[in-house]
């Protein structure tokens, strides 16, 4: 092969394998804005946008001068500091409407426990903190399972169907016990589903599910309802 072939060979290599971390690049940027609106930990989505940014470095070691990639690498820096700053104001929001969105939100989940770990090990991150994050991860693993079912469930007691609704109920407890989680508010959370399942209460409380509240007309409602006559 002449020096011209291989050299041509070698930017088509370059070309591909920078067009597949640019994917992956991507794929990182959304999962960063995903989990920041799953976990309580804002700093997780920071070491997911820094996997990026290192990635984006990684790319420019093989092409220097791809002004694509010089964009992309600017833009994943100022994402950083705004990742970075603990008091922005975050939505978290757990509720899935369908089983697909679940198994997709606890994938993203997975993924960003597997980053973290890979990050550690590169000693990029400190064990204490991964293993914090980890519980943090474990912890929304656990909710978007039992925010969703439980949401199911007040659906379908919404139109009266209170054998079903006991259904959802009981699942989204056996959701919560047979989780690997270990955080002390399991127990609080297990004990409130329970007064779901025997009909003690209509919603979990604004800690766990903070996405299906009641409206005020619906508080005022249920106040009239248990007043005594």
């Amino acid at each position: 092969m002449s020096a011209i072939n291989q050299f041509q060979e070698r930017k088509r290599m370059v070309a591909r394998k920078v067009q597949q971390l640019r994917l992956r690049v991507t794929e990182l940027d959304e999962l960063a804005t995903a989990v920041d609106s799953l976990v309580e930990s804002p700093q997780i989505a920071g070491h997911i946008n820094d996997e990026a940014i290192d990635m984006v470095e990684a790319m420019l070691n093989l092409d220097s001068e791809n002004q694509g990639l010089i964009v992309i690498q600017q833009t994943l820096l100022s994402k950083r500091s705004s990742f970075a700053s603990i008091e922005r104001e975050r939505e978290i929001y757990r509720l899935r409407e369908s089983d697909a969105a679940i198994a997709r939100t606890l994938y993203m989940l997975n993924e960003a426990g597997r980053i973290l770990r890979r990050r550690q090990a590169a000693e990029k991150l400190n064990l204490a903190e991964m293993e914090f994050y980890l519980k943090d991860l474990a912890w929304a693993h656990m909710l978007v399972g039992v925010v969703s079912t439980v949401a199911q469930g007040q659906k379908v007691q919404a139109k009266g169907d209170y054998l079903r609704a006991h259904a959802y109920f009981k699942r989204a407890h056996q959701v919560a016990v047979q989780t690997s989680s270990n955080d002390e508010r399991k127990n609080e959370l297990v004990n409130e589903i329970n007064n779901l399942m025997h009909n003690k209460a209509k919603y979990l409380s604004l800690r766990f599910m903070p996405e299906s509240q009641p409206s005020e007309h619906e508080k005022n409602d249920q106040t009239e309802s248990e007043a005594p006559l």
